[in-house]
């Protein structure tokens, strides 16, 4: 059996939690929190399975310490980078693998030497395995959009978009905080109100499918646009006023000579704000060439949370890679690099 510790229990970390908890290949050995309120709680009781014999705690070192073959990082890198790259590398460096999920871990290397360096050189010392990767980003820009160029004799311009609805998402922190919905449009105290942070948010995804279609990237320019709501909007993190962010797009536009990159995420917190902006909820992609493609993945089933779903697809996606992970030799790896993985649905479920 393999030995899991899974850090962090928010959204998409209490549906890891809960999967690792009825695999029957899975041990799970520890569970890092942080609300004060989840602490000292049995891990099943926490996420609604029943007791799994396994208590929660915030203590970061007894964690880190906890012997254990991979960990499920899910802590808050877009909020916290310094600390989430800190933790990943005391993980790393204690001899355990770690697939972390986070927009800042699809490839280290693209946002600064230095955080690539840290994890690697962790790597070495904990003769461990590190990847980060998601669903968007993480998946849809970085694996299937390669796939999808099989088909193709040329291109001039990929595109990867995600539009959701985030009414339904009740994280304050990322929702207010990092993304900006309810501030002022001219508010520059949102981290994504920042092009730049906005496009490092994307530029790991658009490095991973460059590396993967031998594309070399020549410069990267991000951008943001926001629309106001005309009026109050109650949302599942909290209230939105009237004359406030309501929706927003941004991400990263990529010159690799002859071919563009775009990835772009687009949020609604109401269905009629900004409907000249793409409506159809889902990921899309687009090749512009030859022949031109248009690929529409949606996640969910009519009158589910498709954000909801998207997290558990998330969260499957790391719990999928465990195996590759732990089988890999030691080192940082992203999309591009990993051995190619599918899902193991033979591992019976409790």
């Amino acid at each position: 059996m393999t030995r899991v510790i899974q850090w962090a229990t928010g959204v998409t970390g209490m549906m890891s939690l809960r999967h690792v908890i009825r695999r029957t290949d899975l041990d799970l050995v520890g569970v890092r929190v942080y609300d004060p309120a989840k602490v000292g709680v049995d891990a099943g009781t926490l996420c609604g399975v029943g007791r799994a014999g396994v208590l929660t705690t915030d203590d970061r070192d007894a964690v880190i310490h906890t012997d254990a073959d991979v960990v499920l990082y899910m802590g808050k890198v877009e909020t916290d980078t310094p600390g989430c790259f800190a933790d990943v590398c005391d993980l790393l460096s204690s001899g355990k693998n770690v697939v972390a999920t986070g927009s800042r871990f699809i490839h280290p290397r693209s946002l600064h030497e230095s955080l690539a360096e840290g994890i690697e050189s962790a790597c070495r010392r904990g003769d461990s395995s590190f990847l980060g990767l998601g669903l968007f980003p993480g998946f849809v820009g970085e694996s299937l959009s390669p796939t999808l160029s099989r088909l193709t004799q040329s291109t001039s311009r990929i595109a990867i978009r995600e539009v959701l609805d985030y009414s339904t998402y009740a994280s304050h922190d990322l929702i207010f905080n990092a993304m900006g919905f309810g501030h002022a449009p001219e508010d520059t105290t949102p981290l994504l109100s920042n092009k730049e942070y906005a496009a490092s948010a994307w530029i790991g995804s658009a490095t991973v499918l460059a590396k993967a279609l031998g594309l070399e990237i020549r410069s990267v320019e991000g951008f943001r646009e926001v629309a106001t709501t005309p009026r109050a909007l109650t949302v599942a993190a909290g209230q939105i006023p009237a004359g406030t962010v309501g929706a927003m797009r941004f991400g990263v536009e990529v010159d690799c000579g002859a071919v563009a990159l775009v990835v772009e995420h687009l949020t609604r917190m109401a269905d009629d704000l900004a409907p000249e902006w793409p409506v159809e909820l889902g990921y899309e992609v687009t090749f512009e060439g030859e022949p031109n493609m248009r690929l529409h993945l949606l996640i969910g089933s009519p009158g589910e949370d498709h954000a909801e779903q998207g997290c558990l697809a998330t969260a499957m996606h790391a719990i999928n890679a465990i195996p590759v992970v732990v089988a890999a030799p030691s080192g940082m790896y992203d999309l591009s690099t990993i051995a190619p993985f599918v899902a193991h649905w033979t591992n019976r479920i409790v």
